[in-house]
C-alpha cells in the first residue's frame, strides 16, 4: 500500500511540474546568453534527475523496508496510526 501511495505521489508531482514548465513555456521570452543553459537542456536535466531519484528512493523501499521510512510517510500524510 505504501508504494502505491508513493507512486501517485510521485505521478502528480510529476504533472504540475510539467503543468508549470508549460505555462512558463508560453510566457518565455528568449534572451541570448551564452553563458546559460538552453530550456530544452534544462527540461532533460529535470526530468533525469526526477527519474533517478525516483529510481533510487524505489530501490531504498524495496531493499531496506524499515518502520521509519514508513513512519515518515504516514506523518507526511497525515495518517497516523
Amino acid at each position: 500500500m505504501i508504494f502505491i501511495i508513493v507512486i501517485l505521489a510521485f505521478i502528480l508531482a510529476w504533472f504540475f511540474i510539467e503543468i508549470t514548465l508549460f505555462l512558463s513555456k508560453k510566457n518565455l521570452v528568449e534572451i541570448n546568453n551564452n553563458g546559460s543553459i538552453s530550456y530544452k537542456q534544462f527540461i532533460w536535466t529535470l526530468r533525469i534527475l526526477a527519474i533517478f531519484l525516483f529510481l533510487f528512493t524505489s530501490i531504498y523501499m524495496f531493499n531496506f523496508n524499515n518502520g521509519n521510512l514508513i513512519k515518515a510517510v504516514e506523518y507526511c500524510l497525515g495518517i497516523i496510526k
